[in-house]
């Protein structure tokens, strides 16, 4: 289990099958529309990944705190421009001192991450709710490249 010690304390690690519960309220603070039931399977599943998985859940807490107070899931990829590419979305930070500190943690631990995988690049996919981070993702030296849209599709 990797942990990283930055900016204010602030701890990330793999998020454990104690974590799934807690985390759902920053989730939901970030996914209004997420329902427990759809959390509870999605991040159980994330949960069982093996250590060094492609894809997984950072939890961010404060040092000596049991609960999360960030979290960012991501997943390796492959891209034709990048060759291989890791992909963070979901990057929630809610403290009431230091947020940016939480995601500086974040943002830290996704670029060990991507370095261990070997990736050439990394890919935050913000949701225009977050304003917040755009600031924070160019901070930490990234750039806008595009744009996602996204369309439900009803299921017969």
């Amino acid at each position: 289990m990797m942990k990283m010690s930055l900016a204010a304390d602030v701890m990330v690690e793999a998020m454990t099958a104690a974590d799934i519960r807690p985390l759902f309220p920053l989730m939901q603070a970030t996914e209004p529309e997420l329902q427990l039931n759809a959390w509870l399977s999605h991040a159980r599943r994330m949960a069982r990944a093996a250590p060094g998985s492609k894809r997984g859940i950072l939890v961010a807490r404060r040092a000596g705190q049991a609960w999360p107070c960030g979290a960012a899931h991501y997943r390796l990829e492959r891209s034709p421009r990048f060759g291989s590419l890791l992909t963070a979305e979901h990057v929630v930070a809610l403290d009431l001192l230091y947020p940016h500190a939480v995601l500086a943690a974040l943002f830290g631990a996704l670029e060990v991450h991507a370095g261990l995988f070997g990736c050439n690049a990394i890919r935050s996919i913000l949701r225009d709710s977050r304003p917040d981070l755009l600031e924070k993702l160019v901070v930490a030296g990234h750039q806008r490249d595009g744009m996602t849209f996204m369309k439900a599709v009803q299921r017969a």
